[in-house]
């Protein structure tokens, strides 16, 4: 069960370090992820991560049950909140459907000139945002939760910055 764990943990943990090396990418000045090469490759490896954690998480670990997986949901959101909650899957079904259309359209540039789409992404963006932070910061503890933490606390400081020099520039 050793690699099995590792496979788990290190597929989700590599996926969300290319998640905020693109997301930095982006607030820093990358308008798009589809121009630019390396982002786009980057930011479909973080997804290519994320899919075969999923999938290793419903095969080792919920025997392809989405009941085992919405009761283990439950199990540790009350541990860790207090309450039960397993719809809290249905959270990580969402992230992965739009990382999903965000590399598709970083590929086929889909949402070109369609400005409801783009509206639409980058919602997704930021709803892949916030669930990522939950996913390293609240739900995980010790190192990672400090890493997560000071990893987030940067993106808002350039966030901050990136916001005040267009002030300064109108």
């Amino acid at each position: 069960m050793i690699w099995e764990n590792a496979l788990i943990a290190w597929s989700i943990r590599l996926s969300m370090l290319l998640f905020v090396i693109v997301v930095a990418w982006r607030i820093v000045g990358l308008k798009t992820v589809a121009k630019n090469t390396v982002a786009r490759t980057l930011w479909t490896c973080g997804f290519m991560l994320f899919v075969v954690h999923v999938l290793a998480s419903f095969h080792l670990v919920h025997g392809w049950s989405h009941n085992a997986a919405y009761q283990a949901t439950a199990r540790q959101t009350l541990e860790l909140l207090g309450f039960e909650f397993g719809a809290g899957v249905y959270f990580n079904y969402l992230f992965l459907a739009a990382w999903a259309l965000d590399v598709l359209d970083a590929w086929t540039h889909f949402s070109a000139g369609r400005w409801m789409v783009q509206w639409l992404l980058r919602f997704g963006l930021i709803y892949m945002i916030f669930i990522a932070f939950h996913g390293v910061v609240v739900f995980k503890s010790g190192w990672l939760r400090v890493v997560g933490l000071v990893v987030s606390a940067m993106l808002v400081a350039a966030s901050v910055i990136k916001r005040a020099r267009l002030k300064k520039k109108i």
